[in-house]
């Protein structure tokens, strides 16, 4: 019994802590002292994390952005609203380096620990296992990408929803900032502005039940999320000459459907390699029974999910569309990685925390519901079980092998004192990475044939450049500016063109996690 009380989550009450309840204290100094353990491993694992192109490319943007209107015209190609960059802006002002960029990233993240350690309904083992596991140890923390502040949003969201009619209009705010972090989170809006539209209409408009607030509010609020919903596609609408995911896959194949709905797994269960290609593996993929009732798992999770939350809508309306809109872009769209499908599983953990302040509905198969309930304790402590061990795996393996050679190649650029060259990169994704540890304006980038730092995903780029190509360019540069040109390389050059054009092979850097992020530097002399 005692044991099956662990796993158990308590049942809350509809009502406001009382800050002077002993309980309460305990409660806000349990959140403490887990936030504080958070910052110690996170900050040691983002010591030991070097950024990669995604990350970097966000900094670059900020950095390099003259104007906030520069900004939105630069971010028209990635394919992302702008609040996170526009978070950045000022940080990049403050400093160059995009160490300001991790430093503000583990706060927002630790923001998020704090609150959910404080606020959510789930027992203590359950939210500290949440605290350390893959996605909120890991993904959402140590890489420093936009997805942590919709995280974070969100759960400021579920905080307020207990007296959402009170502060109907703070939660308008928070779901137009959630629906400006990131195309994933605007799915998450849309489907919390539809579940809360109904739940007004049916449970104060139709059904009558009392509601002392100023209605007024309310729709200014709902009026808030709409805004907040449209301008974020707006801001998503691509450009003429966009040349990145440009396609769109609308055609039904049932295997292909039955692949995306797998992503459940990975999103669910994440489990990374104990090895240096950890980052977007699966362990249990690897083993042949998994492989044989993944699909199943998936549709039981749904399943149990919807049972569950049957009897409480709102809930229920939440869930579903989410998880089936986030299936749909991945499936349409941009299939996307662990980065991305996590949000698949923060639409599970939402529905389940504002599960215990929804109303209810009368269901004539209770007890089945009643079931799921029972069970949710023990299911999600075993959710929560693997998402520890990822979480801790995915932190050793960062911290024991290198991520990106960006910033190794950066400091070596600095100890020899070149960081000032003439410089020109290939291919340019990958070279972002040295550029934003070198804090440097621009270099060439023959893929585009402009100078610039950030990447612009246009399809000025999208025309094949052979290794021939781009040292040609730096011939051409080197003699039109009498300088030396250093080359920034993804891949190495062929003997033949290092001889040609009297190349020195000055360092290689090779191997790291993301694995197209080594590079070779030749340096080529003013003729």
């Amino acid at each position: 019994m005692f044991f099956l009380n662990f796993l158990q989550t308590p049942q809350i009450e509809n009502s406001a802590s009382d800050p002077q309840d002993p309980d309460t204290k305990k409660d806000f100094y349990y959140a403490f002292w887990v936030t504080a353990v958070f910052l110690l491993v996170c900050g040691y694992g983002a010591i030991h994390h070097e950024m990669w192109r995604d990350e970097i490319q966000a900094w670059l943007l900020a950095r390099d952005s003259a104007s906030v209107f520069e900004l939105f015209a630069n971010m028209k190609y990635e394919g992302h609203p702008a609040l996170w960059h526009l978070c950045l802006m000022p940080l990049s002002r403050i400093s160059a380096s995009p160490i300001m960029m991790q430093v503000f990233h583990l706060l927002i993240a630790a923001t998020t620990v704090f609150l959910f350690t404080r606020y959510a309904p789930f027992n203590k083992i359950q939210k500290l296992l949440f605290c350390f596991g893959y996605f909120a140890l890991y993904e959402y923390a140590i890489v420093a990408r936009n997805y942590a502040l919709g995280v974070l949003l969100i759960t400021i969201f579920c905080i307020l929803y207990r007296e959402r009619y009170k502060r109907f209009l703070w939660i308008g705010i928070v779901l137009i900032l959630l629906a400006h972090t990131s195309v994933h989170a605007l799915i998450v809006t849309i489907a919390i502005g539809f579940a809360l539209m109904c739940e007004y209409l049916y449970f104060y408009c139709y059904k009558k039940e009392a509601l002392t607030e100023n209605k007024r509010y309310i729709w200014i609020g709902f009026a808030l999320i709409g805004f907040g919903i449209v301008t974020s596609v707006l801001q998503l609408k691509p450009p003429a000459d966009y040349g990145f995911a440009v396609g769109w896959h609308f055609k039904f194949e049932i295997q292909r459907v039955f692949n995306f709905i797998k992503i459940i797994t990975q999103a669910m269960l994440p489990s990374p390699r104990a090895s240096m290609g950890f980052w977007g593996s699966h362990q249990l993929n690897s083993y042949e029974f998994f492989q044989s009732i993944r699909l199943p798992i998936c549709f039981f999770i749904v399943l149990w999910c919807v049972i569950r939350f049957l009897k409480r809508p709102t809930a229920l309306f939440i869930y579903l569309i989410a998880t089936v809109g986030l299936l749909a872009f991945f499936y349409v769209k941009y299939g996307g990685s662990i980065r991305h499908h996590g949000f698949l599983f923060f639409t599970f953990v939402l529905s389940s925390w504002i599960y215990y302040d929804c109303p209810e509905i009368n269901f004539p198969f209770s007890r089945i519901s009643r079931l799921a309930q029972w069970f949710f304790g023990p299911i999600f402590t075993v959710i929560l079980v693997v998402h520890f061990l990822g979480g801790i795996t995915a932190i050793r393996m960062d911290t024991e092998h290198i991520f990106s050679n960006g910033k190794r190649t950066a400091e070596y650029i600095k100890a020899q004192g070149r960081q000032d060259m003439l410089m020109v990169g290939h291919g340019d994704p990958q070279v972002s990475t040295v550029v934003g540890y070198l804090e440097k304006d621009q270099v060439y980038y023959p893929r585009g044939s402009r100078f610039g730092s950030f990447v612009r995903w246009d399809k000025a780029r999208t025309g094949s450049v052979s290794n021939r190509d781009v040292v040609k360019e730096a011939k051409m540069l080197s003699t039109q500016n009498s300088q030396d040109v250093l080359i920034i390389m993804s891949s190495s050059l062929n003997v033949s063109q290092v001889e040609e054009y009297q190349l020195t092979l000055l360092e290689k850097f090779t191997g790291s996690t993301v694995g197209d992020e080594g590079f070779h530097l030749y340096l080529m002399k003013a003729p």
